[in-house]
């Protein structure tokens, strides 16, 4: 990488009680920074009962780029998690957008918990960088994640998630049971992705870090609530707004996150009826795989 502008970064990420991950998720960020010329790092807290600022502090200290903001206590203020997780998002923008580091290239978006605890491959996140910087409209490329895709809220896609999954189970029909709807609106989306299969396009994505070229990111916002007051991925609105300036927004297959254990299917968590139903769902996946028709979709 050279000394132009695209290849410096600024990292941000939002942090409630991530203490017990933090040493290694910090660990990530810092093998990420060192394929940079120039980085920066924007954290915001809130509402922590652990030791997350004072550990950021500290891992930043007097020789990295950068600023921990510290929020207080949203929890008062902000009644829904998911505004507390986009107001402390947009206070991460508007930090980066009122600094030097708007200049940098890229803006990188990490979650500080245990999606990004285990140690990433800095050679596929290298290609991924490489790849988003191949195209002027290429405006951010997702991870991927192992064993299976996870982040199905974060995700539109015409044909694999072309709606809010969890607005369609909190509203199901009467006669639907929750188990059914999950089954329908969340596992059967979460798809392995084979590493080498080529970078999907889609109107909104996350899985825990997005590399964004950083013009893009700075003219879009965070929203953690619909018009009707119903909770969303605030990464909704953002993916969407950078889609409407004509940026083209991607999963890379071969960037993997390792998928939190709690988001995935769990068999433990269900009776003999929908424990046999997964494993007839994933004995037809073996023979005709989900991510087939992803790639008939291009």
């Amino acid at each position: 990488m050279t000394g132009s502008s695209l290849y410096s970064a600024v990292f941000v990420g939002t942090a409630r009680d991530c203490a017990r991950w933090l040493p290694d998720v910090l660990a990530n960020l810092a093998n990420l920074s060192r394929l940079y010329d120039r980085t920066a790092f924007i954290f915001a807290v809130s509402d922590a009962t652990d030791a997350t600022a004072t550990l950021l502090r500290n891992w930043l200290g007097r020789e990295r780029a950068g600023k921990v903001i510290d929020l207080g206590a949203l929890a008062g203020r902000l009644e829904r998690r998911t505004e507390r997780i986009a107001f402390a998002r947009n206070a991460c923008l508007e930090e980066v957008r009122g600094s030097a580091f708007a200049q940098y290239g890229h803006m990188v978006v990490a979650d500080m918990d245990d999606v990004l605890a285990a140690p990433l491959d800095l050679g596929s996140y290298a290609r991924a960088a490489g790849w988003l910087g191949a195209a002027p409209d290429r405006a951010a490329v997702f991870a991927s994640a192992w064993p299976r895709y996870y982040d199905v809220w974060a995700l539109r896609h015409p044909t694999w998630c072309p709606h809010d999954c969890w607005h369609r189970i909190w509203e199901r029909p009467a006669r639907e049971s929750f188990e059914a709807a999950k089954f329908r609106e969340v596992f059967a989306r979460q798809i392995a992705l084979p590493r080498g299969m080529q970078p999907i396009e889609v109107r909104s994505a996350f899985g825990g870090l997005g590399l964004y070229r950083m013009p893009y990111a700075l003219n879009a916002g965070y929203v953690g609530l619909d018009v009707q007051g119903r909770e969303v991925s605030e990464h909704v609105a953002f993916n969407e707004a950078i889609g409407r300036a004509g940026g083209r927004l991607f999963v890379f297959p071969e960037l993997q996150v390792l998928a939190p254990p709690q988001h995935l299917y769990d068999a433990g968590e269900f009776g003999l009826r929908w424990r046999a139903a997964m494993r007839l769902r994933r004995a037809v996946e073996r023979y005709r795989p989900a991510w087939r028709t992803l790639q008939q979709c291009r």
